[in-house]
Parts: C-alpha cells; structure tokens; sequence
C-alpha cells in the first residue's frame, strides 16, 4: 500500500514543496507559518514539521489533512492508488451494506455531474441568473460544485437509469420515487447544492425550488440513507477543514455559508464529482 502511494506525490498534493537536498521542504499544512519547517523525505517515506513537531508516514498524514480515521486513511489511499483491499467477512461486518453505500456514493457522483453540467446548459439560464443575482462569482459557484435540476420530472432517472444501475440502487441513493404510476426525481426545476463528507465525496443534495409550484417546498433535502446522516454532517465543512484559521462561523442555510468570507477555501470541482 505505502508502496504505491509516494508520500511526495501525496504531500504535493496539499503542499506546495521544493527540494532541499535529500529532503522536500514546504509550509507546515497544520499550523500556520511564514518560513517553511515542513520538511518529506522520499527516502524514509516520513515527514516532520519542524515548527510544530507533527511527524509521520503517509497514512498519518492523510489522517490528519483529511480528518480521518487509519482504517478510512488506509481506504483513502487505496482508492487513489486503485487497489482493492480485501474484504473483512470474520467480524460481522456487513460487506452487502458496504457495497450499497459504494454504489449510492457514485450514483451521487453521477447525479453530481448530471448537475454541474445542466446549470450551464440553456435549460440552466434561469438558475444560474438567479445564483449571479445572489452576489455569486463564477468561481464561487464553481467551488462549491453547485448546479441546476432539469425542468422534467424524470431526467435525471433517464440519465442514472442508462448508466446501468438498478431501480432499488436507484431509491436507495434517495434521489427518486418508483411507484406504479413511475419513476420520478426527487429534485427537478431546483439549483441544487451537492453536500459533501469531509473526503470530498457527494453524499446527499439540496435544492431551492426555481418555479412557483404550489404546496412546493422552497428547499428541499435528501433523505437519510446509508451513505447520509444528517446528524453527523455539515454543509461545506469538506472546505472549512482546510482552513488554518483557530474558530469556524456555523451559519444556518446553503447561502449563509457560501458567501460567507473564505481565505482559506479551495477546491477543484472536476477532482470531486466530475467524471
């Protein structure tokens, strides 16, 4: 595993480094400094901050960047380098609910992507006039990976439904309804705000309502599924995480936190859900 993940490669990724001799040195990414003290060496496969005393291997610099406990460092770092790890069976771990939490996490991606796209169509105009009205830049939309849900009720279903996953994959992600009268999307005719976990990943949406449909919600959520619990997430905090400052602002709704002032936010919307 450590193997196939460079610690350099991993740290550049997060770290602007320069080689200093047999050492990459760079600012520490855990506290804040003017002088470079972070320091990797490719040969030891460790890193140490001089300023702060941090040190580790690439799965303890993974849990600290990500927030994430080893077994999910150990996972992170398995799918960056396409390896599979093999799957636990003695311990009651549940591998069928494991594999329904992977499939609803790329259906989410999908669905993602299907949104991005659809905001700067022709059929997006509306929306994305109605997110620059706000006070929104390209980029700040761009970050946030926000986007538009279709005009009809069922286009997103068209679109997962070619890509080949089954209709009870598709109820479980909590973006449709199938009923003897159909198949329908959960959000249509809304901008559409993706909710990630603190790895990056599309675990759930939002949606402001664009028409004025009557008994129509101006908001409406993603269930809970397997992939998504309400109680334990929290709107933009896959960015905030990065940030070096010593306090967070916790703000009420979508808007509140995105045109909140972010010095330390950045993300690339394409290394999230863009296919």
């Amino acid at each position: 595993m450590r193997s196939s993940n460079d610690i350099v490669d991993i740290v550049s990724t997060y770290v602007q480094l320069k080689r200093r001799g047999a050492n990459y040195v760079g600012l520490c990414p855990f506290h804040n400094e003017k002088t470079g003290s972070f320091s990797v060496n490719r040969n030891m496969q460790i890193f140490k901050c001089f300023g702060c005393g941090v040190s580790g291997n690439v799965f303890g610099f993974i849990e600290r960047t990500e927030n994430i406990s080893f077994p999910e460092a150990v996972q992170f770092l398995a799918d960056r380098a396409g390896i599979k790890l093999p799957e636990k069976t003695n311990d009651g771990y549940d591998n069928s609910k494991r594999n329904l939490k992977e499939r609803i996490a790329t259906i989410n991606k999908e669905a993602a992507t299907y949104y991005y796209r659809m905001l700067r169509s022709n059929e997006g105009r509306n929306a994305m006039q109605y997110l620059k009205n706000r006070g929104l830049s390209d980029e700040t939309i761009n970050s946030f990976g926000l986007g538009f849900a279709g005009r009809y009720s069922d286009g997103l279903y068209k679109y997962i439904k070619s890509k080949g996953y089954s209709d009870e994959e598709l109820v479980s992600s909590g973006l449709f309804t199938i009923n003897e009268k159909g198949a329908y999307d959960k959000f249509w005719d809304r901008v559409i705000f993706p909710i990630m976990d603190p790895r990056g990943r599309v675990i759930a949406f939002g949606g402001r309502i664009m028409s004025k449909a009557e008994n129509a919600p101006k908001y409406l959520n993603s269930p809970e599924t397997e992939l998504f619990n309400k109680s334990e997430n929290l709107y933009g905090l896959h960015l905030a995480k990065k940030t070096k400052e010593k306090f967070f602002l916790l703000a009420e709704g979508y808007m509140d936190v995105i045109r909140r002032p972010r010095k330390s936010f950045s993300c690339s919307p394409k290394d999230i859900w863009m296919s």
